[in-house]
């Protein structure tokens, strides 16, 4: 029987050996509950399952700043997109979603910049060969693709080591909707393929063995032009894992001031029920939880 809440993939095995001489073997099943490091509980937070979604939001309309207005906006490092920040309906409204995901509560967040594609295996190999990061318990060869295998502790420095910081889950959920209340990055629409997000489709995932090089997915794409937010790999946030929400309105919010589970989004490549790949699906996971489907995007403070 399935643990609450416990991620359901089908069995897979993978090889992996990272640019940095590593090489792994890795058994999943739909069952799998514990960590491989420490037994560390796989997944936290109990979440009972709702009925499917209910009410489309209204159709999507893009907030992507024209040509005139790039020129004007703060910078971004490289690989890093500005989203301008602004007011927007955080969770689900009522009668749809998970529990976790309500209530649907006001959050109004300042400016900021986050990548344009999660970290690749590449950019984290040199944070490795700098001493700023450890060695990931796993990922695969190809450079373009998502560093995976890190949990928060190691995503964290990460984003440190290259300036920035891991997004709030607000941060990351704004990133993903916008203003418009969408249900994916790309709009109200389940998906029905592999066109726009690496996941598993039909029996298969999309992107075979591992997931996709980063960007390969540009129809997916976020309101902002952001990429891979649903499939390819889950990502960490810097929020502690809460059951639900704050009600009220809330200022660039951080999360709970402790917890025992961070909060993870996106869903990942090895992940077949489309509701994990919703803009407003939550995990809880140990900071020292890793996977082969979970890796790291970060975000930045723009420089004017």
């Amino acid at each position: 029987m399935t643990p609450p809440g416990a991620r359901r993939r089908p069995a897979l095995v993978l090889l992996a050996t990272t640019a940095l001489g590593l090489g792994c073997i890795f058994s999943a099943s739909r069952a799998a509950t514990s960590d491989a490091s420490g037994g560390a509980p796989r997944w936290i937070a109990v979440r009972a399952r709702t009925a499917a979604d209910g009410g489309a939001p209204a159709s999507p309309t893009t907030t992507v700043p024209t040509a005139v207005d790039r020129a004007t906006l703060p910078r971004c490092p490289d690989g890093a997109v500005y989203i301008p920040g602004g007011r927007f309906a955080m969770g689900s409204a009522e009668g749809q979603g998970a529990p976790d995901e309500h209530p649907q509560h006001t959050v109004l967040l300042r400016g900021y910049c986050l990548d344009r594609t999660e970290a690749t295996v590449d950019a984290y190999t040199r944070c490795v060969r700098a001493g700023a990061c450890t060695r990931p318990v796993a990922t695969l060869q190809e450079g373009a693709q998502p560093v995976s295998g890190v949990d928060w502790g190691q995503s964290d420095a990460f984003c440190r080591y290259v300036g920035g910081r891991l997004p709030t889950e607000a941060e990351w959920e704004f990133a993903a909707r916008g203003t418009d209340g969408r249900r994916y990055p790309w709009g109200n629409e389940d998906p029905a393929g592999c066109e726009r997000l690496d996941w598993v489709y039909g029996s298969e995932s999309c992107g075979g063995v591992g997931p996709s090089p980063v960007g390969a997915h540009p129809t997916g794409a976020s309101p902002f032009g952001v990429l891979d937010l649903a499939g390819n790999v889950w990502e960490w946030t810097s929020d502690w894992y809460a059951r639900q929400y704050d009600a009220a309105t809330q200022e660039n919010p951080t999360g709970p001031l402790e917890g025992s589970a961070r909060v993870t989004r996106g869903g990942g490549f090895n992940n077949d029920q489309v509701e994990r790949h919703r803009a407003t699906f939550r995990e809880g996971q140990h900071p020292n939880f890793h996977d082969y489907d979970l890796g790291v995007r970060c975000a930045y403070d723009p420089s004017s």
